[in-house]
Protein backbone atom coordinates (compact mmCIF):
# COMPACT_ATOMS: atom_id res chain seq x y z
CA UNK A 1 0.00 0.00 0.00
CA UNK A 2 1.45 3.45 -0.89
CA UNK A 3 2.02 5.60 2.17
CA UNK A 4 3.64 8.93 2.87
CA UNK A 5 5.84 9.26 5.96
CA UNK A 6 5.11 12.85 6.87
CA UNK A 7 7.12 13.58 10.01
CA UNK A 8 10.08 12.50 12.13
CA UNK A 9 7.81 10.36 14.30
CA UNK A 10 7.12 8.12 11.32
CA UNK A 11 3.47 9.07 10.93
CA UNK A 12 2.13 7.37 7.81
CA UNK A 13 -0.74 8.47 5.57
CA UNK A 14 -2.16 5.92 3.16
CA UNK A 15 -3.20 7.32 -0.19
CA UNK A 16 -4.30 6.24 -3.66
CA UNK A 17 -2.95 8.21 -6.62
CA UNK A 18 -4.31 8.26 -10.17
CA UNK A 19 -0.90 9.49 -11.33
CA UNK A 20 0.18 12.44 -13.49
CA UNK A 21 -2.02 13.38 -16.42
CA UNK A 22 -0.26 12.15 -19.55
CA UNK A 23 1.05 14.94 -21.73
CA UNK A 24 0.03 17.71 -19.32
CA UNK A 25 2.38 20.20 -17.71
CA UNK A 26 -0.36 22.11 -15.87
CA UNK A 27 -2.69 19.50 -14.38
CA UNK A 28 -4.37 20.18 -11.04
CA UNK A 29 -3.79 17.75 -8.18
CA UNK A 30 -7.06 17.16 -6.32
CA UNK A 31 -6.42 15.82 -2.80
CA UNK A 32 -9.48 14.31 -1.14
CA UNK A 33 -10.09 13.87 2.60
CA UNK A 34 -12.93 11.46 3.32
CA UNK A 35 -15.68 11.93 5.87
CA UNK A 36 -16.74 10.23 9.06
CA UNK A 37 -16.76 6.40 9.05
CA UNK A 38 -16.59 6.18 5.23
CA UNK A 39 -12.99 5.69 4.08
CA UNK A 40 -11.12 7.14 1.14
CA UNK A 41 -12.03 4.01 -0.81
CA UNK A 42 -15.52 5.49 -1.08
CA UNK A 43 -14.13 7.66 -3.89
CA UNK A 44 -12.28 4.92 -5.78
CA UNK A 45 -14.61 5.03 -8.79
CA UNK A 46 -13.50 8.60 -9.48
CA UNK A 47 -9.85 7.67 -10.06
CA UNK A 48 -10.08 7.02 -13.82
CA UNK A 49 -12.29 10.06 -14.43
CA UNK A 50 -9.96 12.93 -13.57
CA UNK A 51 -7.54 12.86 -16.49
CA UNK A 52 -10.11 14.05 -19.04
CA UNK A 53 -10.46 17.24 -16.98
CA UNK A 54 -6.70 17.62 -16.47
CA UNK A 55 -6.96 16.46 -12.86
CA UNK A 56 -4.74 14.09 -10.90
CA UNK A 57 -6.65 12.49 -8.01
CA UNK A 58 -5.02 11.71 -4.67
CA UNK A 59 -7.35 10.10 -2.12
CA UNK A 60 -6.20 9.80 1.49
CA UNK A 61 -7.20 7.67 4.41
CA UNK A 62 -7.19 9.97 7.40
CA UNK A 63 -5.39 9.04 10.62
CA UNK A 64 -6.72 5.90 12.34
CA UNK A 65 -8.27 4.56 9.13
CA UNK A 66 -6.86 1.57 7.23
CA UNK A 67 -3.25 2.03 6.17
CA UNK A 68 -2.68 5.30 8.04
CA UNK A 69 -1.14 5.58 11.49
CA UNK A 70 -3.37 5.14 14.51
CA UNK A 71 -3.62 8.01 16.92
CA UNK A 72 -1.57 7.65 20.08
CA UNK A 73 -3.22 7.52 23.49
CA UNK A 74 -2.13 11.09 24.23
CA UNK A 75 -3.52 12.33 20.90
CA UNK A 76 -6.83 10.62 21.57
CA UNK A 77 -6.84 12.17 25.04
CA UNK A 78 -6.53 15.62 23.44
CA UNK A 79 -9.35 14.79 21.05
CA UNK A 80 -11.71 13.50 23.72
CA UNK A 81 -11.00 16.49 25.93
CA UNK A 82 -11.70 18.90 23.06
CA UNK A 83 -8.23 20.45 23.17
CA UNK A 84 -7.08 22.67 20.32
CA UNK A 85 -3.78 20.78 20.23
CA UNK A 86 -5.54 17.98 18.36
CA UNK A 87 -6.60 20.26 15.51
CA UNK A 88 -3.19 21.96 15.54
CA UNK A 89 -1.72 18.52 14.94
CA UNK A 90 -4.17 18.01 12.07
CA UNK A 91 -3.10 21.35 10.56
CA UNK A 92 0.56 20.38 10.62
CA UNK A 93 -0.12 16.91 9.21
CA UNK A 94 -2.17 18.32 6.32
CA UNK A 95 0.66 20.72 5.52
CA UNK A 96 3.28 18.00 5.86
CA UNK A 97 1.45 15.74 3.42
CA UNK A 98 0.95 18.47 0.83
CA UNK A 99 4.58 19.58 1.02
CA UNK A 100 5.76 15.96 0.84
CA UNK A 101 3.58 15.24 -2.17
CA UNK A 102 4.54 18.40 -4.06
CA UNK A 103 8.24 17.77 -3.52
CA UNK A 104 8.21 14.01 -4.05
CA UNK A 105 6.00 14.00 -7.15
CA UNK A 106 7.08 17.33 -8.64
CA UNK A 107 3.53 18.44 -9.39
CA UNK A 108 2.94 21.53 -11.55
CA UNK A 109 2.67 24.78 -9.58
CA UNK A 110 -0.22 27.16 -9.98
CA UNK A 111 -0.33 28.49 -13.53
CA UNK A 112 0.30 32.16 -14.28
CA UNK A 113 -3.42 32.77 -14.85
CA UNK A 114 -4.28 30.91 -11.63
CA UNK A 115 -6.71 28.57 -13.36
CA UNK A 116 -4.75 25.33 -13.41
CA UNK A 117 -1.91 23.50 -11.74
CA UNK A 118 -1.26 23.34 -8.03
CA UNK A 119 -3.44 21.75 -5.40
CA UNK A 120 -7.20 21.71 -5.00
CA UNK A 121 -7.88 20.17 -1.60
CA UNK A 122 -11.32 18.75 -0.88
CA UNK A 123 -12.88 17.61 2.36
CA UNK A 124 -16.06 15.57 2.30
CA UNK A 125 -18.62 15.93 5.09
CA UNK A 126 -17.06 16.40 8.56
CA UNK A 127 -13.75 15.46 6.91
CA UNK A 128 -13.72 19.08 5.69
CA UNK A 129 -12.56 20.13 9.15
CA UNK A 130 -9.20 18.42 8.56
CA UNK A 131 -7.94 20.48 5.58
CA UNK A 132 -9.57 23.59 7.07
CA UNK A 133 -7.29 23.19 10.09
CA UNK A 134 -4.28 24.31 8.04
CA UNK A 135 -5.80 27.80 7.80
CA UNK A 136 -7.17 28.05 11.33
CA UNK A 137 -4.03 27.53 13.42
CA UNK A 138 -1.31 29.78 11.99
CA UNK A 139 0.44 30.06 15.35
CA UNK A 140 1.05 26.30 15.34
CA UNK A 141 2.04 25.87 11.69
CA UNK A 142 5.65 26.73 10.78
CA UNK A 143 5.92 29.79 8.55
CA UNK A 144 8.22 27.83 6.25
CA UNK A 145 5.43 25.35 5.56
CA UNK A 146 3.10 28.08 4.32
CA UNK A 147 5.92 29.47 2.18
CA UNK A 148 6.46 26.07 0.55
CA UNK A 149 2.74 25.70 -0.14
CA UNK A 150 2.21 29.20 -1.51
CA UNK A 151 3.17 28.32 -5.13
CA UNK A 152 0.88 25.29 -5.12
CA UNK A 153 -2.25 25.73 -3.00
CA UNK A 154 -5.02 27.50 -4.91
CA UNK A 155 -8.42 25.99 -3.99
CA UNK A 156 -10.14 24.59 -0.88
CA UNK A 157 -13.33 22.64 -1.57
CA UNK A 158 -15.94 21.79 1.03
CA UNK A 159 -18.03 18.92 -0.33
CA UNK A 160 -21.36 18.81 1.53
CA UNK A 161 -20.00 19.72 4.98
CA UNK A 162 -22.36 19.53 7.95
CA UNK A 163 -22.79 22.53 10.21
CA UNK A 164 -20.59 20.75 12.76
CA UNK A 165 -17.57 21.36 10.51
CA UNK A 166 -17.88 25.05 11.40
CA UNK A 167 -19.02 24.62 15.01
CA UNK A 168 -22.46 26.13 14.41
CA UNK A 169 -25.17 25.70 17.03
CA UNK A 170 -27.90 23.49 15.65
CA UNK A 171 -31.65 24.02 15.95
CA UNK A 172 -32.99 21.70 18.68
CA UNK A 173 -35.94 20.75 16.46
CA UNK A 174 -33.71 18.76 14.12
CA UNK A 175 -33.14 15.02 14.42
CA UNK A 176 -29.68 14.24 15.77
CA UNK A 177 -28.34 10.73 15.11
CA UNK A 178 -25.67 11.22 17.78
CA UNK A 179 -28.14 11.76 20.61
CA UNK A 180 -30.79 9.24 19.54
CA UNK A 181 -31.53 7.09 22.65
CA UNK A 182 -32.34 4.12 20.40
CA UNK A 183 -28.59 3.88 19.61
CA UNK A 184 -26.78 4.29 22.94
CA UNK A 185 -23.24 3.16 22.02
CA UNK A 186 -20.80 4.69 19.52
CA UNK A 187 -20.89 1.57 17.31
CA UNK A 188 -24.70 1.57 17.27
CA UNK A 189 -24.73 5.30 16.54
CA UNK A 190 -22.48 4.89 13.51
CA UNK A 191 -24.51 1.95 12.22
CA UNK A 192 -27.58 4.22 12.36
CA UNK A 193 -25.57 7.11 10.94
CA UNK A 194 -24.67 5.25 7.73
CA UNK A 195 -28.35 4.97 6.76
CA UNK A 196 -29.34 8.43 7.98
CA UNK A 197 -26.50 10.27 6.24
CA UNK A 198 -26.88 8.44 2.90
CA UNK A 199 -30.64 8.83 2.41
CA UNK A 200 -32.53 11.22 0.16
CA UNK A 201 -34.42 14.13 1.77
CA UNK A 202 -36.71 16.74 0.24
CA UNK A 203 -36.01 20.31 1.37
CA UNK A 204 -37.38 23.70 0.30
CA UNK A 205 -35.35 25.21 -2.53
CA UNK A 206 -33.56 28.54 -2.64
CA UNK A 207 -34.33 31.36 -2.07
CA UNK A 208 -37.34 30.36 0.06
CA UNK A 209 -35.39 27.84 2.13
CA UNK A 210 -35.71 28.31 5.88
CA UNK A 211 -33.83 26.26 8.44
CA UNK A 212 -36.90 25.19 10.39
CA UNK A 213 -38.55 24.01 7.16
CA UNK A 214 -35.77 21.53 6.40
CA UNK A 215 -36.57 17.84 6.42
CA UNK A 216 -35.61 16.69 9.92
CA UNK A 217 -36.65 13.06 9.34
CA UNK A 218 -34.95 10.26 11.24
CA UNK A 219 -34.47 8.25 8.06
CA UNK A 220 -34.44 9.34 4.43
CA UNK A 221 -35.48 7.37 1.37
CA UNK A 222 -33.27 5.03 -0.68
CA UNK A 223 -30.13 5.05 1.47
CA UNK A 224 -27.06 4.83 -0.76
CA UNK A 225 -25.37 2.28 1.48
CA UNK A 226 -27.96 -0.21 0.26
CA UNK A 227 -26.37 0.10 -3.20
CA UNK A 228 -23.00 -1.16 -1.95
CA UNK A 229 -21.97 -4.74 -2.40
CA UNK A 230 -20.73 -6.55 0.69
CA UNK A 231 -17.17 -6.13 -0.58
CA UNK A 232 -17.62 -2.41 -1.17
CA UNK A 233 -19.14 -1.92 2.25
CA UNK A 234 -16.25 -3.75 3.92
CA UNK A 235 -13.77 -1.40 2.21
CA UNK A 236 -15.82 1.78 2.46
CA UNK A 237 -17.07 1.76 6.05
CA UNK A 238 -14.89 1.67 9.16
CA UNK A 239 -17.10 1.96 12.22
CA UNK A 240 -14.28 1.06 14.59
CA UNK A 241 -12.03 3.93 13.46
CA UNK A 242 -15.02 6.26 13.48
CA UNK A 243 -16.01 5.32 17.02
CA UNK A 244 -12.42 5.96 18.18
CA UNK A 245 -11.77 9.31 16.59
CA UNK A 246 -14.90 10.84 15.05
CA UNK A 247 -17.46 10.87 17.84
CA UNK A 248 -15.63 13.59 19.85
CA UNK A 249 -15.69 15.88 16.80
CA UNK A 250 -19.46 16.18 17.27
CA UNK A 251 -19.29 17.17 20.92
CA UNK A 252 -16.18 18.29 22.88
CA UNK A 253 -14.33 19.54 19.78
CA UNK A 254 -17.12 21.87 18.64
CA UNK A 255 -15.80 25.05 20.36
CA UNK A 256 -12.39 24.49 18.75
CA UNK A 257 -13.94 23.91 15.33
CA UNK A 258 -15.95 27.11 15.72
CA UNK A 259 -12.84 29.19 16.37
CA UNK A 260 -10.97 27.35 13.61
CA UNK A 261 -13.64 28.17 11.02
CA UNK A 262 -13.99 31.79 12.11
CA UNK A 263 -10.25 32.36 11.87
CA UNK A 264 -9.90 30.52 8.55
CA UNK A 265 -12.81 32.14 6.73
CA UNK A 266 -13.79 35.42 8.38
CA UNK A 267 -10.66 36.84 10.07
CA UNK A 268 -9.24 39.58 7.85
CA UNK A 269 -5.65 39.22 9.06
CA UNK A 270 -5.62 35.46 8.52
CA UNK A 271 -7.24 35.76 5.10
CA UNK A 272 -4.66 38.39 4.13
CA UNK A 273 -1.58 36.54 5.37
CA UNK A 274 -2.24 32.77 5.32
CA UNK A 275 -2.20 31.37 1.78
CA UNK A 276 -4.07 34.47 0.57
CA UNK A 277 -4.53 33.19 -3.00
CA UNK A 278 -6.64 30.26 -1.84
CA UNK A 279 -10.31 30.53 -2.70
CA UNK A 280 -13.11 28.34 -1.34
CA UNK A 281 -15.89 26.43 -3.04
CA UNK A 282 -18.72 25.12 -0.88
CA UNK A 283 -20.81 22.40 -2.52
CA UNK A 284 -24.08 21.17 -1.10
CA UNK A 285 -26.25 18.30 -2.27
CA UNK A 286 -29.88 19.36 -2.46
CA UNK A 287 -31.23 16.00 -1.21
CA UNK A 288 -28.64 15.52 1.55
CA UNK A 289 -29.42 15.18 5.25
CA UNK A 290 -30.32 18.38 7.02
CA UNK A 291 -26.94 18.70 8.80
CA UNK A 292 -25.29 19.38 5.45
CA UNK A 293 -27.98 21.62 3.97
CA UNK A 294 -27.97 23.67 7.17
CA UNK A 295 -24.18 23.97 6.97
CA UNK A 296 -24.57 25.48 3.49
CA UNK A 297 -27.41 27.85 4.48
CA UNK A 298 -25.67 29.16 7.59
CA UNK A 299 -22.28 29.63 5.90
CA UNK A 300 -23.80 31.47 2.95
CA UNK A 301 -25.77 33.70 5.33
CA UNK A 302 -22.68 34.59 7.34
CA UNK A 303 -20.63 35.17 4.20
CA UNK A 304 -23.18 37.65 2.86
CA UNK A 305 -23.41 39.41 6.23
CA UNK A 306 -19.63 39.89 6.37
CA UNK A 307 -19.54 41.20 2.80
CA UNK A 308 -22.34 43.64 3.59
CA UNK A 309 -20.20 45.00 6.44
CA UNK A 310 -17.25 45.47 4.11
CA UNK A 311 -15.15 42.81 5.83
CA UNK A 312 -12.59 41.18 3.54
CA UNK A 313 -13.28 37.49 4.06
CA UNK A 314 -11.95 34.53 2.11
CA UNK A 315 -13.78 34.34 -1.25
CA UNK A 316 -16.38 31.55 -1.29
CA UNK A 317 -18.38 30.26 -4.22
CA UNK A 318 -21.61 28.46 -3.26
CA UNK A 319 -22.80 25.66 -5.54
CA UNK A 320 -25.76 23.30 -5.30
CA UNK A 321 -25.68 19.77 -6.74
CA UNK A 322 -28.79 17.69 -7.38
CA UNK A 323 -28.57 14.48 -5.38
CA UNK A 324 -27.88 13.19 -1.91
CA UNK A 325 -24.76 13.17 0.26
CA UNK A 326 -23.19 10.40 -1.85
CA UNK A 327 -23.97 11.70 -5.32
CA UNK A 328 -20.39 12.51 -6.33
CA UNK A 329 -18.88 9.26 -5.06
CA UNK A 330 -20.69 7.34 -7.79
CA UNK A 331 -22.51 4.94 -5.50
CA UNK A 332 -26.02 6.32 -5.32
CA UNK A 333 -28.84 5.90 -7.79
CA UNK A 334 -31.45 8.71 -7.63
CA UNK A 335 -34.81 7.55 -6.32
Amino acid sequence: MPTAVIDRDGTEIFFTDSGPVDGSADYTTLVIYHGSAFTGDTFHRLLPLGAKDNVRLVILNRRDYVGSSKYTDSELADLNAGRKEFMELAAIEVGNFLVWFSETHKIPPISIDGKSGGFAVMGWSIGSATPLALFGHPDAVPKEMYEKLEPFYRLLIFYDPPHLTFGYDQPPEGYDPWTDPDYPTPIESFNNFRYWCSGYYEHPGRPSREVLKLNFSKRGAHSSVDNMTAEEYARNFDGIAASRCEFPMYFPMQPVLRVQAEKSLWDEETVRTILPRVKVVLLTCTAANWFCVFGFIETEKRYNEYLAKGIKVRPIRFIEIDGNHFVSVAMSDPP
